[in-house]
């Protein structure tokens, strides 16, 4: 299973896939994969859809900016919009359907770019920061999804 995280934004949107096992905890790690700049929303989406199928992605997982009490701001709405756009773009019924879910991506944009402070170029930041908060969004969502780990065995009582 290949998973896709999307930090879309109205300038540029960055992408991650993840490597997903099929078992029942979500594991993987996510990585940065491709960033698209300055496309309309009808494009942008269908070119997440051909990606989605040159990639064999079998979810979707995109960045919902909310703010920090949890409540929706105005990127949030504008997402949404984008959202129902892809959602005409990927198959969401049958078998051949692609889930798109949704998470919440605060800080990640801001988290991607103090780590890339004092290595890049603010050209070469901007060119990668939005995948790397895509991937960041991924991963923070296959993390989430993995069940916490059993707790230890008690040991045996002693004789």
């Amino acid at each position: 299973m290949r998973a896709l995280g999307i930090d879309y934004g109205t300038k540029r949107t960055g992408l991650a896939i993840a490597e997903v096992a099929d078992t029942d905890s979500a594991t993987g790690i996510a990585l940065p994969f491709e960033m698209f700049e300055n496309l309309p929303d009808p494009q942008l989406a269908q070119a997440i859809a051909d990606l989605v199928r040159r990639e064999q992605i079998t979810q979707i997982v995109i960045g919902l900016p909310l703010h920090s009490d949890g409540g929706i701001s105005n990127q949030s709405k504008i997402t949404e919009r984008f959202i129902l756009t892809l959602q005409q773009h990927i198959p969401q019924e049958g078998p051949a359907a692609i889930p798109i879910t949704r998470f919440s991506e605060y800080l990640s944009s801001h988290d991607s770019e103090s780590k890339l402070a004092g290595h890049f170029t603010r050209n070469q930041k901007r060119q990668r920061v939005d995948a790397i908060a895509a991937a960041r969004i991924l991963q923070d969502y296959l993390d989430h999804s993995r069940p916490p780990p059993p707790p230890p065995a008690d040991p045996p009582p002693a004789p």
